[in-house]
This record gives C-alpha cells, structure tokens and sequence, in this order.
C-alpha cells in the first residue's frame, strides 16, 4: 500500500525535508555516544549543504546546531559544540512592539493638518490665522480628493472637519472661507502644500 506525506508524522522544520527528520530519528537510536556525535556533526554539514546561504550568516553554525536539536524535540543526547536554545526559549512569544504612532484623529488628512492647525491657532491676528486656516482647508480638501477621487464637490464636509479640529471657538470664521475648485486644485502646480504657500504665475514675456 502507498505512503502518503500526509499519513506520516509531522515534521519539526519542513524546510530541511523529511529525510533530514528521519536521519534525526536514526540518530537519536545511536547507542555509542561517539558514533551518535559523529552522525549528528554529518547531519549538520548536510543542513549546511541544502542552505549554503547561512554560510554567510554570523553563527552559522549555532543556528545548524539550534536547528538539529529542534528537529530533535530537544531529545539528542549529544556533546553540542556551542549552546543551543531550549524548549522554554523556543515556546515563548516576543514581546509585543510598542505602537510609536500617535493617533490620527481622521486619516485621509494626515497627521500633519492636526499640527498645522494646533499652529493656527497660536495666531491672534485673526486676518492672518483666517488666511492660514483657508491653506489648510484647501489642503484637506485634495488630502479628501485623493482619497475619493470619484467624489463630488463637498466644501462644507471639509469646514465641518478643519472645525472639528480646531474647535467650536473658531467654528464661525471657518465656515465662512471659500475653497478652490478640484480641478483648480488638482492642476494648480503653484499650490506647495510643502510650504502651504500659494504663489502667482509669472507672465511670459511677449
């Protein structure tokens, strides 16, 4: 009757193969102590062979050898020629990687709106926070473009959000601006929301 993979038992690390396993197993049935780490040594140089680009790798040889005994079930009765890591290393998880992102209160602006906002309003001369406040609305405005490119003209959305922002105090003065058209701010190259500076073209001379 065929063998199937499928039947058999599982094995520890499938990418050296299941001939590596089985010469693992044999090995571990070695009664000579000698004999068995000669066997494991040439098991080792096998594992090197199928990935000759651990060659490279730093401690090439420790990581074989942590290979081997993992393969092993940490059951090989070996002299090992440096330390390998034990079941209790093996099983446990990393600790989980800190979240260094602050949160960002409505994504398809960017964190950066929030700060440039957070600026404005540090502004008491309120022609001037006024005029740095339409900056950002038309920039929030392409941010939301660029997003939904399929979505209609919705000034008002993007003044309820720059208020949302910079709160119900200066609600009044922001509901007033008046924004640039999509295709004026989709095609205006003279807009840099590097520097929020919106310069005129130069005329050509005739």
């Amino acid at each position: 009757m065929q063998e199937y993979n499928t039947q058999l038992p599982i094995i520890k690390l499938p990418e050296y193969g299941r001939n590596v396993q089985s010469l693992v197993n044999y090995c571990k049935t070695i009664p000579d102590r000698e004999k068995r780490n000669a066997c494991a040594r040439a098991i080792v140089e096998i594992m090197g062979d199928l990935y000759p680009d651990l060659a490279a790798v730093s401690g090439r040889k420790n990581i074989l050898w942590d290979h081997l005994s993992v393969i092993a079930n940490q059951e090989l009765d070996i002299d090992y020629p440096c330390e390998v890591m034990q079941q209790e290393e093996l099983s446990s998880k990393p600790a989980p990687l800190p979240n260094t992102q602050s949160p960002i209160r409505i994504r398809m602006y960017g964190k950066r709106m929030e700060g440039l906002v957070k600026y404005a309003l540090t502004i008491e001369d309120k022609e001037k926070r006024i005029e740095l406040f339409e900056l950002i609305a038309n920039q929030m405005k392409r941010n939301f473009h660029d997003t939904y490119k399929e979505a209609s003209e919705d000034d008002k959305k993007i003044l309820q959000d720059l208020a949302y922002y910079a709160g119900e105090e200066f609600e009044q003065e922001i509901m007033q601006i008046k924004l640039l058209d999509k295709k004026v701010l989709s095609t205006n190259n003279q807009y840099d929301p590097a520097t929020l500076v919106v310069t005129k073209k130069k005329k050509k001379k005739k």
